[in-house]
Order: structure tokens, then sequence, then C-alpha cells
């Protein structure tokens, strides 16, 4: 929560395209700036990546074989070309191919929550007994992370936003609010069905592993699963736009090279960009290992929501003057003011970041490894600028 409502106050004041990027770059400098959007891409392609191999897990509950490594690799890189290409040929397809994807999508949802809660009741309500587990705090922070990447898509899109000082907050808080209800009634959902142990031992197929517990209809259950995989195809189709207005954003602003924002002669969109995107997503789902990009995103994604937070203190006492249509409360140390939202995430993200580093530290690296080719990359661009 304490990054949707800094991103509100951010975009009611400064409506840019960019999002955490353009905050953190605004107020700590290029190199912050940089570090921020440079993981911010690479969540976007690991959100592309989750979106395809979670694609294909879930169809496994009408064809049991396609969820089985290499298959689901080799289907998943067939899905990431599929919407790459619809990407190249215009973002008009794009939306239209969204739209009605998520359609088909909150049936399914809708679906699964009257007629589960509708059993639940009938068979009566019982509250298991629940044991605190560090193991099972870690995968949840690392997928309640995942969960709310709409939340940056919005703070990404504010400069295109027709009146960003209203509804990117309208939009943040409407989306958070959305998001966390039907995420707090699934869980719910499976923890009173008693369909926790089914739930957590299918982790590439959650909803669908619920679906089948209690609805014991393979028909409907198929259906369910199938719209929930086709949320996912949005994830890769929104990974891919958000990864080229990224790139295109921090090469106009001097960070990376020029030529990735290149837009196509015909077609009129980023298909440098959204080709790069979709070639490293390939490589994310070529070990077949949902595990392997929820954690490296929750890493990242982490990271860059700690220097937002450090941002809004700055940008709070370094710009009083900007009309801010949407503020929150703060307290002053020493004429120091200090947002109340910061105060709460930084402490939570600097928990996040150490619990992950001492449980999941082998994906730490992958994400350092991603910091360490992206740096090396703006040092060589500031070097040809300068000579």
């Amino acid at each position: 929560m304490a990054r949707w409502v800094a991103y509100a106050e951010f975009g009611s004041a400064i409506p840019r395209t960019g999002g955490a990027y353009y905050y953190v770059h605004r107020e700590l400098g290029d190199t912050w700036g940089f570090i921020a959007g440079w993981l911010l891409s690479f969540d976007q392609i690991l959100m592309i990546a989750y979106g395809a191999l979670g694609t294909i897990n879930y169809l496994s509950a009408m064809i049991p074989l396609v969820s089985r490594w290499p298959i689901n690799s080799v289907l998943s890189i067939l899905v990431i070309v599929m919407i790459m290409v619809i990407n190249i040929l215009g973002i008009k397809a794009s939306a239209r191919f969204n739209l009605t994807l998520l359609t088909i999508d909150l049936l399914g949802i809708m679906t699964l929550l009257v007629l589960g809660y509708y059993l639940v009741i009938s068979r009566g309500i019982t509250m298991p007994r629940l044991s605190f587990n560090y193991a099972y705090l870690i995968h949840g922070l690392t997928y309640s992370f995942r969960g709310y990447t709409g939340i940056d898509v919005i703070a990404q899109s504010t400069g295109e936003a027709m009146t960003p000082y209203i509804s990117v907050p309208r939009a943040i808080i409407s989306v958070s609010a959305l998001s966390t209800a039907v995420a707090l009634l699934i869980s719910l959902l499976t923890i009173l069905s008693g369909a926790l142990t089914a739930v957590s031992s299918n982790t590439g197929d959650p909803i669908g592993a619920l679906a089948r517990y209690l609805l014991n209809n393979t028909y409907l259950s198929a259906y369910i699963s199938i719209s929930i995989a086709i949320v996912l195809l949005i994830s890769v189709n929104a990974g891919i736009v958000d990864f080229s207005r990224s790139i295109y954003v921090m090469s106009e602003d001097g960070l990376l090279p020029g030529r990735l924002s290149s837009v196509h002669g015909r077609y009129r969109t980023p298909h440098l960009a959204i080709i790069i995107s979709s070639l490293i997503a390939m490589l994310f789902v070529m070990p077949g290992s949902v595990e392997l990009i929820a954690d490296s995103y929750a890493i990242a994604s982490t990271m860059v929501y700690l220097m937002t937070m450090i941002a809004l203190i700055i940008f709070r006492n370094k710009e009083p003057h900007l009309m801010r249509y949407f503020r929150i409360p703060g307290i002053v140390i020493r004429r120091l003011e200090i947002p109340i939202v910061s105060i709460i995430g930084i402490a939570i993200y600097t928990f996040s970041i150490i619990l992950i580093i001492i449980i999941k530290s082998i994906y730490v690296l992958v994400v350092l490894s991603w910091l360490s080719i992206g740096m090396l990359l703006y040092m060589l661009n500031r070097s040809s600028r300068c000579t």
C-alpha cells in the first residue's frame, strides 16, 4: 500500500510518463534514476516471462502434458512471439486484444468466487488452525509484489492521462482496492474451503487447483483455468508495452543509447525495444521455473519501491511549492517533513530485502547480474556522450 499512495501524490503533482523511474531520477539524480529505470525494465521483462509461462501452466487443466518441461518452455516462447508480433503491428491491435482477454477473465474470477462461497456457506464454515512459517511469509511477499503490477503501469502512464491530477490518484486507489479485495476473497475462500494444501502445492496453477478442489467439475474448472491463463496473456502484453515505454523515456533522458527508442518505419512502433524485451524474456522461460521469475521480480521491485519512498521525502522538501491534489500526511523533524507513508514503506521494504537476501540469496545474484550489465551500458553511454 505504501507505494500506491506515494505514486498517487507524485502523479497528481508531476504528471510525467515514467513512473517510479521518473520520480527517482527527478529527486535522486541520473545514476539512481538509471538504476530504478533499469530494475523496472527488468520487472517488465519478468512480467512477460511470468505471464507466458503461467499461461501454459494454467492450460494444463485441459492438457496436462503442456506443463512438463521442456514443452512448457517451448510453448511459452511461442506465446511471447505471438504477443511480440501483435505489438510490432501497432498499439491499437494490442489494446483490442487486451480488452477482449480482460472481459473473459473477469467472468471466470466472478464465477469462481460466487460458486465457491456458495458451496462453502452451504457446507458450513469452519476456520482451520494455521501455523506461522517464515518460508510462507517470503513466498507470500513474492507473489503479492507480482500481483500489483498494474499500479506500476498506471504510474508509468501518468503523462498520457487527460487530467492526471485527478485521474491518476483515483485510478491507483481504485485498482489497489479492487486487487486487494479479490486477493483477500480468493485467499479466504482457499482457507475456509480447506484447499490450502492443494493450492500451495500447485504454484503453477493455484487458482485452477482451487477451482478443481471446490467445483469438482472438469469443464467449469477448465474454463476458470483458461480465464486465468488469459489474464496472464495480458501481463505478457503489458510487459512488452511498458518495457518499450521505459526504454523510450530513458533514451530520451540520455541515460540509454537513443537507438533503443527507434520506431519502425511502417508501423511506427518501438520495434527494437519490443524485440529485445521479448528475447530476454524467452531466456527466463527456458528453465520452466515460475519461482525463478517471481522471486527475481520481487527483489528488483522491492529495491525500486525503497528508492521511491526515499524520493518522496526529498520531493516533499525540495519542491514544496508544487500543487498537490493528493497529499499524504507527514511529520516534521528538525524542519524536514517526512510523509508517514515513507516511514512505513522504508521499514517494510528494508525488512523485505533483508528477508529475501537471507532466504532467497540465489535470486539476488540474478538481479545483481542484470544491474551490472545495466551499469556497464550506462557508463559506456555516458563516456560516448562526453567524447
